[in-house]
């Protein structure tokens, strides 16, 4: 027969058991089948989907811009506070700019340009990104022959006041072919 003693000893343990599940359920969260269901994978994937093709549609716009050295056109796809990174180290907006009209009032400027293998990364708030591509050009140079030449591009888009515009560009020469 149950004594006292025991039978506080069982009602003592249900009670711990009962409190132990319970902190349990608390630190686990609410069971699944009663939490709020996450926005469907579509809706997510949808807008990555969509700010893909505005990227797409950007790099191309700008890379037409450059093609066509105009540019006012070209430099109004930079932010004012850009960086450009390339062979001969970094420049910002004014100096890159001053550059491009010093190279295009000589008689130089762009002649071809081709893009091929982009991939794009997209930041999780939407609004920023990264475009990475090979980028062919054929320039011409005042005063010399067109100079043809395949590189690596990395553009870091940030969407600001509804636009998309280039924050960063990172242009190198791209590895030879064997």
């Amino acid at each position: 027969m149950l004594n006292v003693r025991t039978a506080r000893r069982a009602v003592l343990l249900l009670a711990g058991i009962v409190v132990a599940t319970a902190v349990c359920v608390m630190l686990r969260g609410t069971p699944a089948a009663a939490a709020p269901a996450a926005p469907p994978a579509s809706g997510k994937a949808g807008a990555r989907a969509k700010v893909i093709a505005e990227i797409r549609d950007f790099e191309d716009r700008f890379n037409k811009a450059y093609e066509s050295n105009d540019l006012n056109a070209y430099f109004d796809f930079y932010t004012s506070d850009m960086t450009y990174f390339d062979q001969q180290g970094r420049l910002d907006l004014p100096d890159y700019r001053k550059l491009w009209e010093k190279e295009v009032a000589g008689g130089g400027g762009m002649e071809e340009v081709k893009i091929a293998d982009m991939t794009i990364q997209v930041g999780p708030s939407l609004d920023s990104a990264v475009a990475a591509y090979r980028i062919f050009t054929r320039q011409r140079h005042p005063g010399g022959a067109p100079a043809e030449s395949w590189n690596q591009e990395s553009d870091v888009l940030f969407k600001r006041g509804g636009a998309w515009r280039v924050a960063h560009v990172h242009y190198s020469d791209a590895p030879k072919a064997n």
